[in-house]
């Protein structure tokens, strides 16, 4: 039997080179347990997964004999998918958005799905799609809009209406048929999108859509845009015009007085003069029709396309891609969210950013022959907005200043930083790739971090200042030499004294994102994974037995089960210290034991009449 690896690459290997190929036998490779262990370590650390489906089951008790009963029913073609619980979860303004939860078996299967679907499609996605894929992100978007957009004028912003509820299922699968050739593997994926749902225990046919939550849903929304995005990218050939724009005549005419004026008459104060002028207008004719781009970006369901042209390009663009969404996919493009925005009158938002082009004419730049220019104008900027820091900042604050955050009272010391550092840590890491991010961060750190410094007063009653003489860490300064207090908190480790303090990294902007570019096919089993290889050594980790099929105990955190066992008075069972000890929310026993884990009870101190409750059960 082949690796998950192998059988991946092989897939992948024939979509790169013949992207005309059309798969067969898709359908058989589902019989591969490989892929299934390679799966289950993709999902198992997931919380999610904690979460009972409509059958009331979690991902906890996993064994191989989940697998071969699945690849049974698969065999026999007689697997049904089951309805997902449907939940509400609140969107920023206000509504709700619908979040499908499938059983645990059906995400098993989904991720397989979805790993076989990756390595055939993702070879052939465009480079303007970055949602859902390896290596790609919101960054990686970003990234290429500052790159290739420089010198927008006209901003396409796209909406499409309910997109992920609007999916035509028929559409879909003929999409899938253009390059799958195996009509029992299109049949399983029909199965998983009329499973329907459950809500309020009654069940609803999916007449259309994907369920949003599901596995295998981002990549099939992204073969579903894929339509979309090889249209665009039509687009973009068709309105690449010209080479160079062009020549401002007003610019040109200055240019030639001040040559004169500098080279014939000598007079170099004039010729200074005449070029402050020049740098007043720009150099090229930004209404010249002969020279036309476009570009576009897509996450997801938001796209947008950077135009430079004229406002009757971008009309007449928006009126094509209306048009193609209508006709061809059966989605509507929302007029009243799509917009036209002047990029130099007004920023857009996308992603979380405000894109903003630079017009300024005081900033000078060598270029490699060594002369002064402009090259500022119209590079696109990345900008943190001031709203999302404000939103932030009013928990923190009262009449102007810090104020402690009374949700974390209760908390423990090293908490209340861990949880400060978090949401800083995060901000950062997302808004990095900002021009503004030092200044606009750093407004938000200074209140942040005195919100801290008198939440920590406030639970222990004392003053600020005494807080910062118990808990103040000296760490070294940015520049110079010289250290400087900041609160934090020292704590004893096997390993001896560790340090925690609050967020101390520089708050530089980045030029590239954190993760890389390309949309390399991520190895799907791990080189090395520890949970397969405990589960597949077939040993009880708790009573040591080989002689039975062993099983893997799941949490959803860690940290529960010490707060809980970290009581006084709270007797300590042995599955708990094995699980403190290697540090980990799994588990492999056998069913014995994971029996008895349930049922609250010692796994190494059992009673003949538990053990014999345990083989009849």
């Amino acid at each position: 039997m082949q690796t998950a690896k192998t059988v991946l690459n092989v897939l992948k290997g024939k979509s790169r080179n013949n992207p005309e190929w059309r798969f067969q036998r898709l359908y058989r490779i589902l019989y591969n347990t490989n892929l299934y262990q390679a799966a289950y370590a993709n999902i198992s650390s997931k919380e999610g997964n904690m979460t009972p489906g409509t059958d009331g089951e979690t991902i906890d008790g996993f064994s191989m004999k989940w697998v071969e009963k699945l690849v049974a029913e698969l065999k026999e073609e007689r697997y049904y998918p089951k309805p997902v619980r449907r939940i509400y979860i609140p969107k920023k303004n206000g509504k709700m958005r619908p979040l499908g939860i499938p059983s645990v078996r059906d995400k098993l299967l989904q991720e397989v799905m979805r790993m076989i679907l990756e390595a055939i499609y993702e070879p052939l996605f465009s480079d303007s799609s970055h949602a859902y894929r390896p290596q790609r992100s919101c960054h990686t978007a970003l990234h290429q809009i500052k790159r290739s957009c420089r010198g927008t004028r006209w901003v396409i912003e796209g909406d499409i209406q309910g997109f992920y509820d609007n999916i035509d299922h028929t559409i879909l699968l003929n999409l899938l048929k253009k390059k799958i050739d195996d009509s029992r593997f299109l049949e399983l994926v029909r199965r998983f999108l009329r499973s329907g749902y459950m809500e309020f225990r009654e069940v609803y046919d999916s007449l259309s859509g994907v369920p949003q939550g599901g596995i295998i849903s981002p990549i099939l929304a992204n073969v579903y845009l894929h339509e979309f995005d090889c249209f665009m990218k039509q687009k973009e050939l068709e309105h690449h015009k010209g080479r160079l724009r062009a020549r401002n005549q007003e610019y040109t005419n200055l240019s030639v007085q001040r040559y004169e004026e500098y080279h014939y008459r000598g007079n170099i104060a004039k010729a200074r003069r005449i070029l402050k002028e020049m740098r007043k207008i720009p150099s090229q004719d930004f209404m010249d029709d002969n020279f036309t781009r476009l570009r576009y970006v897509r996450y997801a369901d938001d796209f947008v396309v950077m135009i430079i042209g004229s406002k009757q390009l971008a009309e007449d663009v928006k009126a094509c891609m209306s048009k193609f969404l209508h006709e061809e996919l059966r989605l509507t493009l929302s007029d009243e969210k799509t917009k036209i925005t002047n990029l130099g009158d007004e920023n857009v938002r996308f992603l979380g950013y405000e894109l903003s082009r630079a017009d300024c004419d005081s900033a000078l730049s060598l270029n490699s022959l060594g002369i002064k220019k402009r090259a500022f104008n119209g590079e696109i900027q990345l900008l943190v907005p001031s709203d999302v820091i404000n939103e932030r900042l009013k928990r923190y604050m009262r009449n102007g200043k810090s104020a402690h955050y009374s949700v974390l009272l209760n908390y423990p010391v090293p908490d209340i930083i861990n949880t400060y550092n978090a949401e800083i840590r995060g901000l950062y890491y997302y808004y990095c790739l900002a021009t503004d991010v030092s200044r606009k961060l750093g407004k938000f750190k200074f209140y942040h971090y005195y919100s801290m410094v008198k939440t920590i007063a406030h639970k222990e009653r004392i003053s600020v200042k005494k807080v910062i003489a118990k808990y103040g860490i000296d760490v070294p300064l940015k520049r110079g030499t010289g250290t400087r207090k900041v609160v934090g908190f020292r704590y004893e480790t096997k390993d001896g004294e560790k340090v925690i303090t609050y967020f101390n990294e520089s708050l530089k902007k980045r030029d590239y994102p954190l993760k890389g570019e390309t949309g390399e096919l991520k190895i799907a089993l791990p080189t090395k994974c520890q949970l397969l290889a405990r589960l597949n050594a077939n040993v009880c980790e708790m009573c040591g037995a080989t002689d039975h099929p062993i099983q893997v105990h799941h949490i959803r955190k860690l940290k529960d089960v010490k707060r809980k066992y970290t009581k006084k008075g709270e007797p300590i069972s042995e599955w708990a210290l094995r699980m403190a000890r290697i540090r980990r929310k799994t588990l492999a026993v056998c069913e014995r034991c994971h029996r008895i884990i349930h049922s609250g009870g010692n796994t190494q101190k059992v009673s003949s009449k538990e053990r014999l409750e345990s083989r009849i059960h």
